[in-house]
């Protein structure tokens, strides 16, 4: 589920910082821009926006600025072309983590009240105060745990298979030309407690990623219908759970899950650009900017998941010395 954190995050919280190349004077052609950021998750009817703006400082450290540059008074509509519908967000504040950058509450438009669950076009406007206009479009892709089916012949997983592999299949979700571009992010994890001072304390721990040929793939796929996790990394990655410690009994194993993730193709770009600028060697201090936003900076993306749990027989879990839930 840290990939929902991570989506969400986006939503509410990118600021883009717009600066200029000229080496004289940075700040000498500052300019107002305006930043939308909205990411429509397929499991909540709570939807969030925020929009931003490009802001001045004295000297040239744009962190030295206190005050939040989020606009209010904006007008936002979303258009879901399945039902025909326009939704307005409101607006609200809610309290910021510990550590943020701002002190004061933290800004946001939201819905309460959309969950898209069929395949369609979606769009997305925003006017602003002063008349200025900032809009995008993007595709609501339907996942459901009736979707996908395994190969059920390995389950309840047993302790003699070596070198098998779970595949997961599901359904294509494009019936058209206008819904291509979905992107896959399938994920297994392990479910589990570990006792701590007399009390279960819960812990995931995922399970590497190949893909048929042995070889660790992105996190996002294209245009893909199955996904397989080899059952030796299954085995291996149980067995990591308890690495260093003796006592395996204070480890209860709950469950195995798979997650699949359905990301429109501006979401996944925007997610793999930074994830190679995060991982890469590079002298870079700003990241890149993606954006999809007309009349603007900023990010409008769709992003659903569906899961489905994959049962362990009781003697493969105490095989490992653990008990099970």
């Amino acid at each position: 589920m840290k990939k929902l954190i991570f989506f969400l995050f986006i939503a509410i919280n990118i600021i883009l910082i717009i600066s200029c190349d000229d080496q004289v004077d940075p700040k000498a052609d500052f300019k107002d821009v305006y930043a939308l950021n909205c990411v429509i998750r397929g499991d909540t009817s709570f939807q969030v926006a925020t929009i931003t703006r490009s802001y001045n400082v004295d000297g040239y450290d744009p962190l030295s600025n206190t005050n939040d540059p989020f606009i209010k008074g904006a007008t936002i509509k979303l258009t879901y072309k399945y039902n025909g519908r326009t939704y307005t967000f409101r607006d609200t504040s809610i309290a910021r983590s510990i550590g943020s950058r701002y002190t004061t509450p933290m800004n946001i438009y939201y819905i309460g009240g959309f969950k898209p669950e069929y395949n369609s076009k979606i769009s997305i406007e925003a006017i602003l105060p002063n008349g200025h206009v900032l809009k995008s479009n993007s595709v609501t892709y339907s996942l459901s745990p009736d979707y996908i089916d395994v190969n059920s012949h390995l389950f309840p997983l047993p302790s003699t298979v070596y070198g098998n592999f779970i595949v997961f299949k599901w359904n294509r979700l494009e019936r058209d030309n206008e819904l291509k571009n979905v992107y896959f992010g399938p994920e297994l994890i392990i479910k589990y407690f570990k006792i701590e001072n007399g009390s279960r304390v819960a812990y995931e721990k995922k399970v590497p990623s190949y893909y048929y040929n042995g070889l660790s793939v992105p996190p996002l796929l294209k245009d893909i219908k199955e996904f397989s996790f080899d059952t030796l990394s299954v085995r291996k990655t149980i067995e990591e759970i308890s690495n260093g410690d003796s006592n395996k009994e204070n480890y209860i194993i709950d469950k195995m899950v798979f997650c699949l993730f359905a990301v429109d193709k501006d979401l996944a770009t925007y997610y793999s650009s930074n994830r190679t600028f995060n991982e890469e060697f590079s002298v870079r201090v700003v990241q890149p900017n993606y954006s999809n936003i007309d009349g603007g900076f900023g990010l409008f993306g769709t992003i659903s998941s569906a899961q489905l749990n994959i049962s362990i027989k009781p003697s493969y879990i105490t095989s490992f010395g653990y008990k099970y839930y």
